[in-house]
């Protein structure tokens, strides 16, 4: 095989323009970008909603773009460093080092791991490979926290809705049975028992779901309230002087509903609520009635991620929109409005009689002060119902004294009414939807959403950190106007400067892919080299045998030995230490197991 012919020389020619690294400036540039459009994108989605941004039609994560750009980033700045290797370590062989720390600056570019090894050399390769591997740990980290998620509420804008709710009166067999009564209706029983479980009120109202609340006022069947107060006047003296009977009531609940066959007492509820709001001994208790008359009212509702909250009412405000008037045939009965059966008859069923009803169950009660005939206690105390002691001011120690105190009870009660004929409606319109006609209302509709909060000091902590990669790479770059040539760190042509036969085609200061143009097609093999075919130059019995020498002709590997054969015709013969390598297809043969290589 012919060796490869020299072409013309290449001249060393050192310049500051010719060489510039321009791979690592423009990476350099790119990563100037990208910190720019990580800054962009903080501006530009600080306070937006994370629904809308970037736009309504299509909304991209902020975190997804910062991590995006950041790899990007990060990206630029390894080819940078790859190339500011490539620099450094040329001008580190042009100034003469040792080969151990030749090769460790060529392996720690490949793994930071190689830092931990025998052959370490801790140098400005090593910085560069640690404070890379540091900042693409950490850079991530940091930008995700240059923008969180925080919560925004936008004003409320008035927006039309369906609600379906009717604002009907309830059939007149609506929620209880019996006399007393004696049972709620199953659909009146559900609704009692929700109230007691102070289960969310699920109001169907489209628009107003996640992140949404929605303010209104809704009419629905209710009670129209109307109250009065007067002092009732107590003196405990009085009993143990005798001039009146022995006991004096201290707080009583009562609540009357249906107590004849008529209109007005099967459309209204009477409450009653006596109390004793000072410790004093002598004095006035107060007593305030309400009666609550069917009527439509307003109900001020706030609607939030579609739960319903009811605002209590105060006794003082009015809500009626129109008390509930019958046909005039029923005027003096109600008969089929408000309630059917009657009592003689059984199967008596009315429209309210479950809202007293459960209502006795929360609040009647009575409190009696007997004068006492020992003188262990002065008073001896009977009470009944759970209103006596839910409304009980005083502690422990004024029991079986004149000096026990109770707050008003009232405003509970009508709210508890007010809540159980709301849920009543909500409740008889799931019921009952094909006879609903929804309501059309105006909503003031708040909006709270998932807005970006941008940080942006993380992101400068986060360009700190690359920039100081970058002036690392930048300090590998200084000196590249020395170099004459274009240089790399390809391992082939770390092969050819160090000698490798094959690779010595062309000038020695070409670039390795000049260099490795004539053989980019050649077949290479790894294994067993083989020797030179020997060349048998004479024919018949005046030939002789002799061995080529191998490409490297300074190896001492083969050995002649010549001894004679048939008389005084010579014989060669070649021993060989078998090695393994890279090389040419045709001159490599086969790994045999076993084989010492050398």
């Amino acid at each position: 095989m012919q060796p490869q012919a020299h072409d013309a020389g290449i001249a060393w020619n050192p310049s500051f323009r010719r060489h510039v690294p321009w791979i690592a400036f423009l990476n350099i540039i790119g990563f100037t970008v990208c910190c720019i459009a990580l800054g962009v994108i903080l501006w530009q989605s600080d306070g937006k909603d994370i629904e809308t941004w970037p736009s309504a039609s299509r909304t991209v994560s902020v975190s997804v773009l910062l991590s995006l750009g950041v790899s990007i980033a990060n990206l630029c700045l390894v080819v940078a460093l790859a190339n500011g290797y490539e620099i450094a370590w040329w001008l580190e062989a042009l100034k003469g080092a040792e080969f151990r720390k030749l090769q460790f600056d060529l392996d720690v570019q490949q793994s930071v791991a190689n830092i931990f090894s025998p052959n370490v050399a801790f140098d400005k390769f090593a910085i560069a490979a640690l404070v890379s591997l540091a900042v693409s740990v950490i850079d991530g980290p940091l930008i995700q926290k240059a923008s969180t998620v925080t919560t925004r509420t936008h004003q409320p804008t008035d927006v039309d809705m369906s609600i379906n709710v009717s604002n009907a009166s309830f059939p007149a067999n609506f929620s209880a049975y019996g006399v007393g009564p004696d049972l709620l209706t199953p659909l009146f029983g559900k609704v009692s028992r929700a109230y007691s479980n102070r289960e969310d009120i699920a109001l169907p109202i489209d628009g107003c779901n996640t992140n949404t609340t929605c303010t209104f006022t809704l009419p629905a069947p209710g009670f129209d309230v109307s109250c009065t107060e007067n002092p009732v006047s107590y003196n405990f003296s009085e009993l143990a002087a005798g001039t009146r009977e022995n006991n004096i009531t201290t707080f009583k609940v009562n609540i009357d509903f249906g107590a004849s066959e008529t209109f007005d007492s099967f459309s209204t509820i009477n409450t009653t609520a006596l109390y004793k709001p000072d410790a004093a001994c002598s004095g006035h208790m107060m007593q305030r009635k309400c009666m609550l008359r069917l009527a439509t009212v307003r109900y001020p509702v706030i609607v939030s991620n579609g739960t319903a909250t009811l605002k209590d009412l105060q006794l003082d405000r009015n809500d009626t929109i129109e008390i509930t008037s019958f046909p005039a045939t029923y005027a003096n009965r109600g008969y089929d409005t408000l309630f059917t059966g009657s009592y003689a008859a059984g199967g008596f069923m009315s429209m309210l009689g479950g809202i007293p009803y459960v209502m006795k169950d929360l609040y009647a009660s009575d409190v009696l002060l007997v004068l006492a005939t020992t003188t262990l206690m002065p008073y001896v105390l009977t009470a009944t119902g759970q209103g006596a002691s839910n409304y009980l001011t005083s502690d422990i120690s004024t029991y079986g004294n004149c000096t026990m105190t109770w707050e008003d009870p009232t405003a509970d009660m009508v709210n508890t009414a007010r809540e159980l004929m709301f849920r009543s409606a909500i409740a008889y319109s799931d019921y009952n939807s094909s006879a609903v006609v929804p309501q059309r209302l105006t909503v003031q509709q708040t909006k709270v959403a998932g807005a970006y909060q941008s940080h942006y000091e993380y992101l400068g902590i986060t360009i700190a950190c690359m920039m100081v990669q970058v002036l690392i790479i930048l300090f590998l770059l200084y000196g590249w106007q020395h170099l004459g040539r274009d240089v790399s760190l390809s391992a082939f042509e770390i092969a050819r400067v160090l000698g490798a036969p094959m690779l010595q085609g062309g000038s020695s200061n070409s670039n390795i892919d000049e260099a490795l143009s004539p053989l980019r097609r050649t077949r290479l093999r790894y294994g067993e080299i083989l020797p030179e075919e020997a060349i048998f130059l004479a024919s018949g019995n005046e030939g002789q045998r002799q061995v080529r020498r191998s490409q490297d002709e300074n190896s001492d590997e083969l050995v002649q030995f010549i001894e004679p054969k048939a008389g005084n015709e010579p014989n060669v013969e070649v021993k060989r230490r078998p090695r393994l390598g890279l090389d040419r297809e045709q001159l490599v043969g086969n790994i045999r197991p076993g084989i010492l290589y050398y």
